[in-house]
This record gives C-alpha cells, sequence and structure tokens, in this order.
C-alpha cells in the first residue's frame, strides 16, 4: 500500500483526511473515526468524521482544554511510544484518567475502546487521529505497529495541506517547560508536571517531597496564579514548548496574564 502517493494526490485538506480515512481503515478496522486539530480554537468544519456522533461532540468542545490536562497520560504515552496510544495501553484502569477517558469520550460515543495519533510535526503536535470501536475487540499489537509505523507520513501530509490552505491547527508542544518567574524554581517544576497531567503522588515522587510538602506548593502556585483547578494552572501560568526554555529570558514576560503578579510564595 503507497500510502504517500495516495496522500499526495489529494487536492484539498478535506479530501487528504477522506484518504487518511480510507487508507487506516483498509487495515485497521475501526467502527468510529476523525481526524482535527482536536482544539477548540479550530472549527469542526474542518474536521473528517466517521461514525461519530456530533452532537455529543460538539457538547463537549468547551471541555477540550480541561481534557488536554486530564487526559495528559494518553499524550504522553503517544509521545514515547511513536505517536500513538491505545487507551488499554496508557490509561491504568481505576484511574482518574481512566475513568475520564470512559466518562468525555468513550461513552458519549458508545465505544469501548479508543485509540490516539498525534500528527506530530518537528516538536509540535498539530491535529490527531481518532478511532474507537463499539466492540470489546482491542488493537492488536500488530495494528498498532503498522499505524506507528505510518504517523509520520500521515502527519506530514495533514500539515502540508493546512498550509496550503492556510488552516488554523492545533500547535501544541510535544513537552512543556515553565518559565513563569511569579513562581520559584521547584513551584516552576511542579506546573511542569501538572502540565503533564501527573497525579499527587507521582508529582512528589518524582521530585522527592512528601505529600504535605507538595500540597503546600500547590496551594501557594495556585494563590499566585489565582487559580481555582488544575487546568487553570497550565492555562495561567507562563509555559513554552521545552525546546525554547534556554531562549527564555530570566525576566520572561507574564503580559498575557492581565493581573498584577503577586510575590513569589516559597
Amino acid at each position: 500500500m503507497d500510502v504517500a502517493h495516495r496522500l499526495a494526490s489529494a487536492r484539498t485538506l478535506r479530501e487528504v483526511r477522506e484518504r487518511t480515512l480510507d487508507v487506516v481503515g483498509e487495515a485497521v478496522p475501526f467502527d468510529a473515526a476523525g481526524v482535527h486539530a482536536l482544539s477548540p480554537r479550530v472549527s469542526l468544519d474542518t474536521a473528517v468524521l466517521r461514525g461519530v456522533e456530533v452532537a455529543s461532540m460538539m457538547a463537549s468542545v468547551s471541555q477540550w482544554d480541561a481534557l488536554a490536562v486530564e487526559l495528559a497520560a494518553l499524550r504522553e504515552y503517544a509521545i514515547a511510544h511513536e505517536h500513538v496510544a491505545a487507551d488499554h495501553e496508557a490509561l491504568a484502569p481505576g484511574s482518574r484518567a481512566h475513568e475520564v477517558w470512559r466518562r468525555t469520550a468513550l461513552g458519549p460515543q458508545r465505544l469501548a475502546t479508543a485509540l490516539v495519533m498525534h500528527f506530530v510535526v518537528g516538536s509540535t503536535i498539530r491535529g490527531a487521529l481518532v478511532l474507537g470501536r463499539r466492540t470489546r475487540d482491542r488493537f492488536s499489537r500488530d495494528e498498532l505497529a503498522w499505524l506507528r509505523s505510518i504517523a509520520p507520513t500521515l502527519a506530514l501530509a495533514d500539515a502540508a495541506f493546512c498550509g496550503l490552505e492556510s488552516t488554523l491547527g492545533a500547535r501544541l508542544p510535544v513537552a512543556l517547560a515553565c518559565v513563569d518567574q511569579r513562581l520559584t524554581r521547584r513551584q516552576r517544576e511542579i506546573v511542569e508536571h501538572v502540565a503533564l497531567g501527573h497525579t499527587n503522588a507521582q508529582i512528589a515522587e518524582a521530585l522527592g517531597l512528601s505529600p504535605n510538602t507538595l500540597r503546600n506548593h500547590l496551594a501557594a502556585i495556585f494563590a499566585t496564579l489565582d487559580a481555582s483547578n488544575r487546568a487553570d494552572v497550565v492555562r495561567l501560568a507562563v509555559l513554552l514548548p521545552a525546546d525554547g526554555r534556554e531562549r527564555a529570558s530570566k525576566g520572561a514576560s507574564v503580559e498575557k496574564r492581565q493581573t498584577k503578579p503577586r510575590a513569589s510564595r516559597r
């Protein structure tokens, strides 16, 4: 199957996305699928969907930013495994992320299992392919290996046609670095873990902190950023792509915040 040739002969972004689903469906059966930037700032008119209950999807758009934080484990697993993650691989049964995924992604679409392929170009996630099945047949190891082998080709084709049509795409960095000078160095490290969707226990273990010390740091971070929840922390903190950490000056601008910065709490 000459995947690149079939995609390159498309004439529009919609056509290349339709062909993407055709190519994938010939090798990996699915009941529901979609190609989109998965950003609430990108119109669903650019999406190509099959077998998707559109009304349910549209009702969830306003939650996508918060869900990106809650489901960061899925993205993190995909980045570490050639940009593809099946839910049974990435989300531990009984975990908060698994429950959020079941409630917000699987349930509304009547799916039993699903996977996400991130379209990564350079160090940026530009879009995603989502496949779902309504039976309990998990995506097999061979199916996942094949999807991982074609992920770069699909990503480049989608990004190329987005560029040709000047279509707004997602520009989510693969990893984030917190450079917010309102926060202490330790607090910035914690924010980076929060952005990856890590639990308090995971953050405490990674940074060698006691649960009480971590809770105190989080309380200070919430207060400094005037955040109500973890999604607010990610939205309000000054975060850059991880490869931009060295380019950020020690006096990183916080002009995108309208409130006057408070003193850092240690």
